[in-house]
Protein backbone atom coordinates (compact mmCIF):
# COMPACT_ATOMS: atom_id res chain seq x y z
CA UNK A 1 0.00 0.00 0.00
CA UNK A 2 1.14 3.53 -0.75
CA UNK A 3 -0.20 5.29 2.34
CA UNK A 4 1.77 5.50 5.54
CA UNK A 5 1.23 5.98 9.24
CA UNK A 6 1.82 9.51 10.51
CA UNK A 7 4.08 9.21 13.56
CA UNK A 8 5.15 12.76 14.34
CA UNK A 9 5.44 16.31 13.10
CA UNK A 10 8.75 15.23 11.53
CA UNK A 11 6.75 13.41 8.85
CA UNK A 12 7.47 15.90 6.04
CA UNK A 13 6.65 16.35 2.38
CA UNK A 14 4.37 13.29 2.29
CA UNK A 15 2.48 14.59 -0.75
CA UNK A 16 5.41 14.88 -3.10
CA UNK A 17 5.54 11.15 -3.85
CA UNK A 18 1.81 10.53 -3.91
CA UNK A 19 1.60 11.07 -7.68
CA UNK A 20 -1.31 12.80 -9.39
CA UNK A 21 -3.97 11.13 -7.25
CA UNK A 22 -5.75 13.51 -4.83
CA UNK A 23 -4.63 12.79 -1.25
CA UNK A 24 -7.24 11.90 1.38
CA UNK A 25 -6.28 12.18 5.05
CA UNK A 26 -7.75 9.19 6.91
CA UNK A 27 -8.02 9.76 10.67
CA UNK A 28 -8.90 6.97 13.12
CA UNK A 29 -7.42 4.98 15.98
CA UNK A 30 -7.76 1.48 14.47
CA UNK A 31 -4.93 0.51 12.13
CA UNK A 32 -6.99 -2.19 10.40
CA UNK A 33 -9.76 0.28 9.52
CA UNK A 34 -7.26 2.87 8.29
CA UNK A 35 -5.75 0.22 6.02
CA UNK A 36 -9.21 -0.81 4.84
CA UNK A 37 -10.02 2.79 3.90
CA UNK A 38 -6.62 3.13 2.22
CA UNK A 39 -7.24 0.13 -0.02
CA UNK A 40 -10.64 1.42 -1.05
CA UNK A 41 -9.25 4.88 -1.80
CA UNK A 42 -6.51 3.49 -4.00
CA UNK A 43 -9.07 1.34 -5.86
CA UNK A 44 -11.09 4.43 -6.81
CA UNK A 45 -8.16 6.64 -7.78
CA UNK A 46 -7.16 8.50 -4.62
CA UNK A 47 -4.04 8.28 -2.47
CA UNK A 48 -4.17 7.95 1.30
CA UNK A 49 -2.33 9.64 4.15
CA UNK A 50 -3.00 7.96 7.49
CA UNK A 51 -3.20 9.48 10.99
CA UNK A 52 -3.94 7.55 14.19
CA UNK A 53 -5.26 10.52 16.18
CA UNK A 54 -6.64 14.01 15.87
CA UNK A 55 -3.33 15.51 16.98
CA UNK A 56 -1.46 13.65 14.23
CA UNK A 57 -4.04 14.75 11.67
CA UNK A 58 -3.59 18.40 12.63
CA UNK A 59 0.21 18.07 12.50
CA UNK A 60 -0.02 16.48 9.07
CA UNK A 61 -2.25 19.18 7.64
CA UNK A 62 0.05 21.89 8.98
CA UNK A 63 2.91 20.55 6.82
CA UNK A 64 1.15 21.47 3.57
CA UNK A 65 -2.54 22.45 3.91
CA UNK A 66 -3.15 22.51 0.16
CA UNK A 67 -1.79 18.98 -0.40
CA UNK A 68 -4.86 17.35 1.17
CA UNK A 69 -8.01 17.13 -0.96
CA UNK A 70 -10.27 15.95 1.86
CA UNK A 71 -10.49 14.20 5.22
CA UNK A 72 -12.19 10.99 6.39
CA UNK A 73 -12.60 11.47 10.14
CA UNK A 74 -13.64 8.54 12.34
CA UNK A 75 -15.80 9.32 15.36
CA UNK A 76 -13.90 6.95 17.67
CA UNK A 77 -10.47 8.29 18.62
CA UNK A 78 -8.27 8.62 21.70
CA UNK A 79 -7.15 12.00 22.99
CA UNK A 80 -8.44 14.88 20.92
CA UNK A 81 -12.17 14.51 20.24
CA UNK A 82 -13.57 14.36 16.68
CA UNK A 83 -15.26 17.70 17.23
CA UNK A 84 -12.03 19.39 18.34
CA UNK A 85 -10.11 17.70 15.52
CA UNK A 86 -12.66 19.04 13.04
CA UNK A 87 -12.42 22.54 14.52
CA UNK A 88 -8.62 22.64 14.31
CA UNK A 89 -8.48 21.22 10.80
CA UNK A 90 -10.97 23.84 9.59
CA UNK A 91 -9.04 26.54 11.43
CA UNK A 92 -5.97 25.63 9.38
CA UNK A 93 -7.92 25.42 6.12
CA UNK A 94 -11.55 26.60 6.25
CA UNK A 95 -12.47 25.18 2.83
CA UNK A 96 -11.20 21.65 3.62
CA UNK A 97 -13.94 19.03 3.05
CA UNK A 98 -14.27 16.79 6.13
CA UNK A 99 -16.43 13.66 5.95
CA UNK A 100 -17.38 11.74 9.08
CA UNK A 101 -17.17 7.95 9.44
CA UNK A 102 -19.40 6.48 12.15
CA UNK A 103 -21.55 3.54 13.15
CA UNK A 104 -24.01 6.00 14.73
CA UNK A 105 -27.04 7.40 12.96
CA UNK A 106 -26.29 10.42 10.79
CA UNK A 107 -28.73 12.58 12.76
CA UNK A 108 -26.92 11.74 16.01
CA UNK A 109 -23.54 12.62 14.55
CA UNK A 110 -24.72 15.89 13.00
CA UNK A 111 -26.27 16.87 16.34
CA UNK A 112 -22.85 16.48 17.98
CA UNK A 113 -21.27 18.88 15.47
CA UNK A 114 -24.10 21.39 15.64
CA UNK A 115 -23.93 24.05 12.95
CA UNK A 116 -20.48 22.91 11.76
CA UNK A 117 -20.39 22.41 8.01
CA UNK A 118 -19.69 18.70 7.52
CA UNK A 119 -18.90 17.80 3.92
CA UNK A 120 -20.54 14.41 4.28
CA UNK A 121 -21.38 11.39 6.42
CA UNK A 122 -20.50 7.75 5.74
CA UNK A 123 -22.17 5.01 7.77
CA UNK A 124 -19.89 2.18 8.95
CA UNK A 125 -19.47 -0.46 7.72
CA UNK A 126 -19.38 1.02 4.21
CA UNK A 127 -18.69 -0.20 0.70
CA UNK A 128 -16.34 1.06 -1.98
CA UNK A 129 -19.28 2.36 -3.98
CA UNK A 130 -20.63 4.32 -1.01
CA UNK A 131 -17.20 5.80 -0.31
CA UNK A 132 -16.70 6.83 -3.93
CA UNK A 133 -20.13 8.44 -4.17
CA UNK A 134 -19.61 10.40 -0.95
CA UNK A 135 -16.21 11.68 -2.06
CA UNK A 136 -17.52 12.69 -5.49
CA UNK A 137 -20.25 14.73 -3.84
CA UNK A 138 -17.98 16.36 -1.26
CA UNK A 139 -14.73 17.08 -3.09
CA UNK A 140 -13.86 19.58 -5.77
CA UNK A 141 -10.60 17.73 -6.59
CA UNK A 142 -11.14 14.26 -8.02
CA UNK A 143 -9.10 11.54 -9.69
CA UNK A 144 -8.49 12.14 -13.39
CA UNK A 145 -9.35 8.55 -14.17
CA UNK A 146 -10.31 5.46 -12.22
CA UNK A 147 -12.33 2.26 -12.78
CA UNK A 148 -16.05 2.70 -13.26
CA UNK A 149 -18.04 1.85 -10.17
CA UNK A 150 -19.84 -1.51 -10.42
CA UNK A 151 -23.61 -1.59 -10.58
CA UNK A 152 -23.78 -3.34 -7.21
CA UNK A 153 -21.69 -2.55 -4.11
CA UNK A 154 -18.50 -4.62 -3.99
CA UNK A 155 -16.40 -4.93 -0.85
CA UNK A 156 -12.76 -4.31 -1.69
CA UNK A 157 -11.66 -7.37 0.29
CA UNK A 158 -13.15 -9.52 -2.47
CA UNK A 159 -10.53 -8.15 -4.88
CA UNK A 160 -7.55 -9.08 -2.72
CA UNK A 161 -5.54 -12.27 -2.74
CA UNK A 162 -6.25 -14.92 -0.11
CA UNK A 163 -2.93 -14.11 1.57
CA UNK A 164 -3.74 -10.38 1.78
CA UNK A 165 -7.20 -11.05 3.18
CA UNK A 166 -5.83 -13.45 5.78
CA UNK A 167 -3.10 -11.01 6.83
CA UNK A 168 -5.57 -8.16 7.35
CA UNK A 169 -8.02 -10.42 9.12
CA UNK A 170 -5.34 -11.67 11.51
CA UNK A 171 -4.27 -8.10 12.29
CA UNK A 172 -7.90 -7.21 12.97
CA UNK A 173 -8.43 -10.24 15.21
CA UNK A 174 -5.26 -9.42 17.15
CA UNK A 175 -6.59 -5.90 17.73
CA UNK A 176 -9.93 -7.37 18.85
CA UNK A 177 -8.18 -9.54 21.42
CA UNK A 178 -6.40 -6.53 22.84
CA UNK A 179 -9.68 -4.59 22.87
CA UNK A 180 -11.37 -7.49 24.66
CA UNK A 181 -8.89 -7.30 27.51
CA UNK A 182 -9.26 -3.52 27.65
CA UNK A 183 -13.06 -3.76 27.72
CA UNK A 184 -12.93 -6.42 30.44
CA UNK A 185 -10.78 -4.09 32.55
CA UNK A 186 -13.15 -1.18 31.93
CA UNK A 187 -16.11 -3.30 32.99
CA UNK A 188 -14.36 -4.36 36.21
CA UNK A 189 -13.61 -0.69 36.91
CA UNK A 190 -17.22 0.29 36.21
CA UNK A 191 -16.16 2.73 33.47
CA UNK A 192 -19.22 2.31 31.27
CA UNK A 193 -18.52 5.49 29.29
CA UNK A 194 -15.17 4.23 28.02
CA UNK A 195 -16.67 0.77 27.49
CA UNK A 196 -19.40 2.26 25.31
CA UNK A 197 -16.79 4.00 23.14
CA UNK A 198 -14.91 0.73 22.65
CA UNK A 199 -18.13 -1.11 21.86
CA UNK A 200 -19.07 1.54 19.31
CA UNK A 201 -15.73 1.04 17.57
CA UNK A 202 -16.30 -2.72 17.53
CA UNK A 203 -19.74 -2.18 16.01
CA UNK A 204 -18.30 -0.21 13.12
CA UNK A 205 -15.38 -2.50 12.32
CA UNK A 206 -16.64 -6.08 12.19
CA UNK A 207 -18.58 -5.79 8.97
CA UNK A 208 -15.54 -4.45 7.13
CA UNK A 209 -13.89 -7.83 7.62
CA UNK A 210 -16.90 -10.03 6.97
CA UNK A 211 -17.56 -10.60 10.68
CA UNK A 212 -21.15 -9.49 11.06
CA UNK A 213 -21.41 -11.33 14.39
CA UNK A 214 -18.80 -8.93 15.81
CA UNK A 215 -20.75 -5.93 14.48
CA UNK A 216 -23.95 -7.26 16.05
CA UNK A 217 -22.19 -7.97 19.33
CA UNK A 218 -20.65 -4.50 19.41
CA UNK A 219 -24.07 -2.92 18.85
CA UNK A 220 -25.62 -4.91 21.71
CA UNK A 221 -22.68 -4.25 24.03
CA UNK A 222 -22.93 -0.52 23.35
CA UNK A 223 -26.61 -0.58 24.31
CA UNK A 224 -25.90 -2.42 27.56
CA UNK A 225 -23.01 -0.07 28.38
CA UNK A 226 -25.38 2.87 27.90
CA UNK A 227 -27.73 1.40 30.52
CA UNK A 228 -24.80 0.35 32.74
CA UNK A 229 -25.99 -3.26 32.79
CA UNK A 230 -22.81 -4.93 34.04
CA UNK A 231 -24.12 -8.49 33.92
CA UNK A 232 -25.31 -8.17 30.32
CA UNK A 233 -22.05 -6.51 29.31
CA UNK A 234 -20.10 -9.40 30.82
CA UNK A 235 -22.13 -11.89 28.81
CA UNK A 236 -21.41 -9.99 25.59
CA UNK A 237 -17.69 -9.97 26.35
CA UNK A 238 -17.84 -13.71 26.98
CA UNK A 239 -19.52 -14.12 23.59
CA UNK A 240 -16.77 -12.09 21.93
CA UNK A 241 -14.16 -14.22 23.68
CA UNK A 242 -15.85 -17.30 22.25
CA UNK A 243 -15.92 -15.86 18.72
CA UNK A 244 -12.24 -15.01 18.86
CA UNK A 245 -11.33 -18.38 20.32
CA UNK A 246 -13.26 -20.21 17.60
CA UNK A 247 -11.64 -18.16 14.86
CA UNK A 248 -8.20 -18.81 16.34
CA UNK A 249 -8.80 -22.56 16.14
CA UNK A 250 -9.96 -22.51 12.50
Amino acid sequence: MKGREVLSVDFLMFAHDCGPAPAILVVGDEAALRQFAEMMLEEIGYSAVLAASGRQAVQTLLQDPEAIAGVLLDMTMPGMSPEETFRQLKEIRPDLPVLILSGELESTVRARFGAAALAGFIQKPYTEVELEASLKEALTVRPESHPQAPAQPVITLARLSAAEINSMRQDYLAACRLDLETMSSLLRAGDFGALRVKAHSLKGSGGCFGMQEVTSLGRTLEEYANTQNAEACALQLDSLRGILRTDEQV
